[in-house]
């Protein structure tokens, strides 16, 4: 692995991780949280060309996955947006660009991540490989950047799962944040153990639509990394019997608390299944 290079463009930090497969841009915009929306927006676009150009210049180019952290995720922002709807308003312009329009968005983007933390910065971490990524959509929900306005007048902007093929040892799908979401609605309200059953549903149905050889019955046989997240601490217990239950015995799982893109949600997870 090369050393981390750190950089420093308009007042956004951005950290280089390579290896000769991988690499790893990691952006950060110090005070986020500070900014108005027009603002936010505005920033968040720039911090995802400037990880565009710094991915143009590794060896493994292709985005795969991002993950991002954003501050104080359901604070309003003026008008019946929250700040994750500015986020991805932000985040949909500049995949446009850098994908080439709306009507190209299919197949290339990569899957993600989307949850609050407890900073004021706003976070942005992206893999890349050498191999482009398949872009996989699960057929029980509609794809992220086809949502209608309800959440935001720009949709999120990400696959739901990517198959990769030089990332692991073997051929492997990376499950972005899944919660318990049919459509584009929200499913089960405060009903933690039955949003924990459709979140596990999803990303078995996930796995499966990743490989035709996979049935939807073992797929979560198939999860051998995964991080739960969930915004209420009491939860954790019950979330993790269910979780543990449902994975792998040899499964690494990580529980971390924290906001979830959306406030009636209880718990969302990603992961990574081996396909063969």
């Amino acid at each position: 692995d090369q050393p981390a290079a750190t950089q420093l463009a308009d007042g956004i930090g951005l950290t280089i991780r390579q290896s000769d497969s991988l690499s790893l841009i990691s952006a950060r915009l110090p005070e986020a949280q500070l900014l108005p929306a027009d603002a936010f927006e505005r920033r968040t676009t720039q911090m995802y060309h400037a990880i565009q150009r710094a991915l143009s210049f590794c060896t493994a180019a292709e985005p795969v996955r991002c993950w991002n952290f954003i501050p104080a995720i359901h604070q309003p922002m003026g008008g019946a947006l929250d700040r994750y709807m500015v986020f991805n308003a932000g985040r949909f312009k500049a995949l446009c660009d850098w994908f080439g329009g709306s009507d190209r968005l299919s197949g290339r983007v990569p899957t993600a991540s989307g949850v609050g933390h407890s900073r004021d910065e706003l976070v942005i971490h992206c893999l890349g490989a050498r191999e482009r990524g398949k872009a996989v959509e699960n057929p029980r929900q509609i794809p992220a950047f086809r949502y209608s306005k309800r959440y935001g007048p720009l949709p999120p902007c990400f696959a739901r799962a990517t198959v990769v093929n030089d990332v692991l040892p073997t051929p492997a799908v990376l499950v972005g944040g899944t919660a318990s979401i049919c459509g584009e609605k929200s499913m089960h309200g405060d009903q933690l153990t039955r949003q924990i059953r459709e979140t596990l549903t999803n990303i078995a149905s996930l796995v499966a639509a990743a490989d035709a050889s996979i049935e939807t019955s073992s797929a979560l046989g198939r999860i051998n990394h995964a991080r739960v997240y969930f915004p209420h601490a009491a939860d954790e217990r019950l979330i993790a019997a269910h979780v543990r239950a449902a994975f792998s015995r040899t499964a690494s799982i990580q529980f971390v608390q924290a906001d979830l893109c959306r406030a009636d949600l209880l718990v969302e997870i990603e992961g990574v299944a081996q396909l063969r």
